[in-house]
């Protein structure tokens, strides 16, 4: 930085800070024995616990460690109080602020809620709010999105109220915020397998057509985007969705689909030169769609996209070569 002397490294000062740097890795070793001794010989007293506390303090990553830590607690539960369950939660936060992606840490922290005493509505409502505000932090954490699919369940298993709806709309929020949220458009799925067999959508045409109408609108916004082509497939092809539509309602959604996507692709070839990997994929998905659920008499391009499909993607060349087999 401008105005700031630079730290002048001498020989003494080096030396002084490879000795500190060595005590502190030997510190660790030492600590690190200890607490591992102290659990192969089953001790699970306090001292042990503050134990694990500065040895994952150090390292928050050490799955043994949070494993030791939650044979301690169950031996001391007796002794604990809703004062350490709330440090516990609080312990694991200060870790996660520091490793959100480390999954024993969410791991310790869901079971310190299901060990709560009463494990109250309200400590799973106060969780859903810091889940989000987690998610606000990484919109695309996996471990995050995983979490929070386990605290709505519990939050709508206590309280005898459905949260799909309130999730749906969150999945939008967060999808609007970064389209190329893979996690959010799963959560998607997930709630929207769970809305059709809970049978809560009151206007099932609206809701097709309005999801319909929001995937077209992805795929245009970001024809590059793997996320949005994956939930496209999954909507059209693997969700219940062809099953509650009528026969000539779905046909008509597959034929302007196919409009849309060539439409993408032709802008994408005419700009850059090169086909959209993603749009003859699914164009070959929906022709299968077409002559294989449809029934319908059509005249296929699959071969003339799997052809073009080796040229851009040779990586996955066997793989379109295996298509074109068994077309």
């Amino acid at each position: 930085m401008h105005g700031i002397k630079r730290k002048e490294w001498t020989k003494e000062l080096l030396r002084k800070k490879r000795e500190e740097e060595r005590q502190k890795i030997l510190d660790y070793q030492q600590l690190t024995n200890d607490v591992l001794n102290s659990k192969r010989e089953r001790i699970t007293d306090k001292n042990a616990f503050l134990k694990t506390t500065k040895l994952l303090d150090i390292n928050p990553e050490f799955n043994a460690v949070w494993n030791y830590r939650r044979e301690i607690i169950k031996t001391l539960s007796l002794q604990l109080d809703e004062n350490f369950w709330d440090s516990e939660l609080n312990f694991t936060m200060e870790k996660l602020k520091v490793r959100p992606k480390v999954y024993w840490i969410w791991n310790h922290r869901l079971w310190c809620l299901q060990s709560y005493p009463n494990s109250p509505l309200k400590i799973w409502l106060k969780e859903l709010a810091i889940v989000s505000k987690l998610l606000e932090m990484d919109s695309r954490n996996f471990h995050g999105w995983h979490y929070r699919r386990f605290i709505v369940k519990t939050v709508e298993s206590l309280s005898g109220r459905s949260l799909n709806s309130d999730e749906f709309e969150y999945t939008t929020k967060k999808i609007n915020q970064n389209i190329s949220n893979f996690s959010a458009w799963f959560q998607r799925t997930t709630i929207i397998e769970s809305m059709l067999s809970k049978d809560q959508i009151s206007d099932m045409d609206s809701f097709i057509n309005n999801e319909f109408e929001y995937i077209k609108n992805a795929i245009f916004t970001d024809a590059e985007d793997q996320s949005v082509w994956t939930y496209l497939i999954w909507f059209i092809k693997e969700s219940a969705m062809k099953n509650i539509m009528e026969p000539e309602l779905y046909s008509n959604m597959v034929k302007a689909l196919i409009e849309n996507i060539v439409l993408i692709n032709d802008d994408e070839l005419s700009f850059s030169g090169k086909d959209n990997g993603w749009c003859l994929k699914t164009l070959i998905v929906l022709e299968s769609i077409q002559k294989e659920y449809l029934k319908e008499d059509i005249q296929s391009k699959s071969q003339e996209y799997l052809d073009k499909l080796i040229t851009i993607d040779p990586l996955r060349k066997n793989r379109y070569l295996h298509q074109l087999k068994n077309l």
